[in-house]
């Protein structure tokens, strides 16, 4: 299951506007002075955000809409057709009337962000953290970088990995879901026997996600303009925005160490020329530490035939580090 997973809409404030709304949050028992944010309707699915920097003042509106639809998205992701769409966007706007006493509703914010999650269920939390390692031998990606968290103290590599695109307003990122629920539990002073029920609930669960942060990204994939047209246009494509990202990271095929890769491309790949490219192509990667690295040196311009070859024979040319025991993976396209 692929969908929508969380929005961000945004409304740039006035003063006065700001300052009477957020005075009147901070007066509650569900805000967070730490985070600036207001979790009053939070278990309705929606973060009240007062964010704001010197120049701007913004009112955020953070979405999980499986949440808005009742759903519990660890369980299950709502799958968006237009009649759930429809009831989605309704239930939402009656929440954001209702908090804003009917002065703003969806179409005074604009949609800044919109995330596509799919929850890949592996009931075991060394294998999460395994295909993390995984994807970390991928490394670098055509058109993405590897996120920096160095300014983060506390960022553990074990439990994600991120990258970010280097001017397509997108970023991709698969993390262990129990430990992000974990985190957030120590960082939050509301919830926090919800917050342990859910981290219970979340082990062995890779969450992957797409994300669209830019004005630009959101416009690749929807013409329209107005914001209730636009969130309904994405989340009937929300399988499509998803996997085109996705393909785009993780190559296709099972995934072993170096050796037994080796050893099925020798015995199954009849095209001489063939077979040598993708053995060079298996080599380079492990010594570049990157997909993309090693296919820019490898300079092929039917770098597609090449992958595809890898596809055919289900096995992955980013393979397990030699020291990790692990000696096998089944492909994340299994799961999705």
């Amino acid at each position: 299951m692929i969908a929508p997973h969380t929005l961000e809409l945004t409304m740039e404030a006035d003063k006065d506007t700001f300052n009477r709304w957020h005075e009147a949050a901070e007066q509650k028992k569900t805000y967070s002075f730490k985070k600036n944010k207001d979790y009053a309707i939070t278990d309705d699915g929606v973060t009240i955000w007062f964010h704001k920097t010197e120049y701007k003042k913004k009112i955020k509106v953070l979405v999980n809409p499986s949440k808005v639809l009742g759903l519990d998205d660890l369980v299950k992701l709502w799958k968006p057709n237009r009649s759930n769409i429809e009831e989605f966007l309704y239930r939402l706007e009656d929440h954001i009337g209702d908090y804003f006493d009917a002065e703003y509703g969806i179409r005074d914010f604009k949609l800044s962000r919109i995330d596509f999650a799919t929850n890949i269920r592996l009931d075991d939390s060394d294998k999460v953290s395994a295909y993390i390692r995984f994807l970390y031998n991928i490394r670098k990606v055509k058109g993405f970088s590897p996120k920096d968290w160095s300014h983060y103290d506390d960022f553990d590599s074990s439990s994600s990995f991120d990258l970010e695109g280097n001017s397509n307003g997108i970023d991709f990122t698969a993390y262990d879901k129990a430990t992000a629920i974990k985190n957030q539990m120590e960082d939050n002073e509301f919830k926090r026997k919800d917050l342990k029920e859910r981290m219970e609930k979340a082990k062995g669960i890779l969450r992957a996600e797409v994300k669209l942060t830019t004005q630009k990204a959101i416009s690749n994939y929807t013409d329209e303009d107005n914001t209730i047209d636009r969130i309904g246009a994405l989340c009937e494509q929300s399988k499509e925005i998803f996997m085109e990202t996705f393909f785009r990271v993780v190559p296709f095929g099972d995934i072993y160490k170096k050796d037994k890769v080796v050893k099925t491309i020798r015995e199954n790949v009849t095209d001489k020329h063939l077979k040598r490219k993708m053995l060079l192509l298996v080599d380079l990667i492990h010594k570049k530490k990157s997909l993309h690295l090693a296919q820019k040196t490898l300079n092929d311009r039917h770098i597609d035939r090449i992958m595809a070859e890898f596809a055919r024979h289900n096995v992955s040319p980013v393979t397990i580090s030699k020291r990790h025991d692990i000696k096998h993976l089944k492909s994340l396209y299994t799961f999705i």
